[in-house]
């Protein structure tokens, strides 16, 4: 389940059915969430390369970075989709 990785960090199950009704919703937030999973299952492999290369390093550290910035953006967009539902 590609949403899993996020579905852990939420404690509430109400946020847990929000994350999943917009995973199921929202095309664009469900790419990045799939994308951000893609990229967590290639620097697991990435980081068990030993010993690594310059090339790896460097390709690995931009992945981490996409990561992050996929990371930042699904949270982002959740916490506006769950203040929009607050309101509605």
């Amino acid at each position: 389940m590609k949403k899993g990785l996020f579905l852990k960090e939420l404690t509430n199950e109400e946020d847990k059915k929000l994350f999943t009704e917009l995973y199921e919703t929202d095309e664009q937030f469900k790419e990045w969430v799939d994308r951000h999973y893609e990229l967590n299952v290639k620097t697991d492999k990435l980081e068990k390369h030993n010993p690594m290369s310059h090339a790896l390093e460097m390709e690995l550290e931009q992945l981490k970075r996409e990561k992050l910035h996929l990371k930042d953006l699904i949270w982002a967009k959740f916490n506006q989709y769950k203040q929009q539902k607050a309101v509605s």
